[in-house]
């Protein structure tokens, strides 16, 4: 199976989104920095407005990391296992790397998990963020939610694709 063309591109315009989310935090930033060093009027909301912002870039940014294969990795143990198998046609990389997305994987159901119980117990007791403009708490953990799903579909295709003998995500 090769990697799904329509979800890589599905992956790259949430990644945009992620991207765009980025750069508001940037420009707010830049604003905060003015406001309060230059005309000595800091804003009371800039900074958690960049915190809730950066909760939902990284986790819709992930998953398109994940299809690029910009996460972190472990390169000095792929590189020694292939020194030492010269020849198997990559397949104890390929077991490694299988091994590696399935845990990923494991420890993804088990972050939608915690997101999908927290976002519940939010909703039901109206749970609001502390801060000086607060926001429903649930707001972020849906950020969560969707960024894991989304890394866990992202992760089905990988190992999909590892499974069937591309070599895209060795």
């Amino acid at each position: 199976m090769k990697y799904p063309k329509i979800w890589g591109k599905i992956n790259k315009a949430i990644a945009a989104v992620a991207g765009v989310l980025a750069l508001v935090i940037a420009f707010l930033s830049v604003y905060e920095a003015v406001a309060r060093y230059v005309f000595n009027s800091p804003t009371s909301w800039s900074l958690n407005v960049c915190c809730y912002l950066l909760v939902w870039s990284i986790f819709l940014g992930s998953s398109y990391a994940f299809q690029e294969g910009s996460h972190v990795g472990v390169d000095m143990v792929k590189d020694w296992v292939d020194k030492k198998t010269k020849g198997a046609k990559r397949i104890p990389r390929r077991i490694m790397s299988i091994a590696g997305y399935v845990i990923t994987f494991i420890f993804l159901v088990v972050i939608l998990y915690g997101a999908v119980g927290l976002t519940q117990k939010a909703m039901m007791y109206n749970q609001m963020t502390q801060a000086t403009h607060p926001i429903p708490i649930s707001v972020l953990y849906a950020g969560m939610m969707l960024g894991t799903i989304l890394m866990l579909i992202t992760l089905i295709f990988i190992i999909l694709d590892l499974l069937s003998g591309e070599d895209q995500y060795l």
